[in-house]
């Protein structure tokens, strides 16, 4: 991803990630326009600072953000994707035994609950900035970056499976 960058556009994006993922790590990413930040070297204030398609940008900072802020597949996690079962007015419901042994329903699930947090960020991002471009997973431009969505949401979910506690046991 970062290979066509210069030595300063890759810093510029490691600097963004990083202001981003501190966001996160505080629980400030619905007010992220609001955090301090030097807003002439940002790339979501400016996406033209780096030499990467702007949407696939933006999707790699909510990802790495989602990996912050919830970085292991638990039962908080778990009551998140029950959550939004709810929402939905669907009444099957996950459980973290399911989520480890690969149980497919389940699995989708998650996965659904991955992307719509993917979704969730990207809007977000949207007011960071007058300058933040509008991207949104259902949107006809994103359908072109299809296969770089499931593969976010595949790294998140492995991500997310690495942190396991349970799993963590098992070693």
């Amino acid at each position: 991803m970062k290979e066509a960058m210069s030595s300063g556009q890759k810093a510029l994006f490691d600097q963004t990630i990083e202001h981003f993922k501190e966001i996160a790590r505080q629980n400030r990413f619905a007010e992220n326009a609001a955090v301090e930040h030097d807003r002439e070297r940002c790339a979501v204030c400016h996406p033209g600072l780096v030499t990467l398609e702007p949407f696939l940008l933006y999707l790699e900072i909510v990802t790495q953000a989602v990996k912050e802020r919830r970085p292991e597949l638990d039962r908080e996690l778990v009551e998140e994707i029950n959550r939004d079962l709810d929402l939905r007015g669907l009444s099957f419901r996950v459980t973290l035994e399911e989520l480890i042994a690969g149980e497919e329903e389940a699995r989708a699930c998650w996965a659904a609950w991955v992307r719509d947090a993917l979704a969730a960020g990207l809007g977000l991002l949207s007011v960071h900035s007058p300058t933040s471009l509008d991207f949104d997973l259902d949107g006809g431009e994103a359908s072109a970056w299809e296969e770089d969505i499931d593969s976010r949401v595949r790294e998140i979910m492995a991500h997310q499976l690495r942190g396991c506690p349970s799993r963590k046991q098992e070693r």
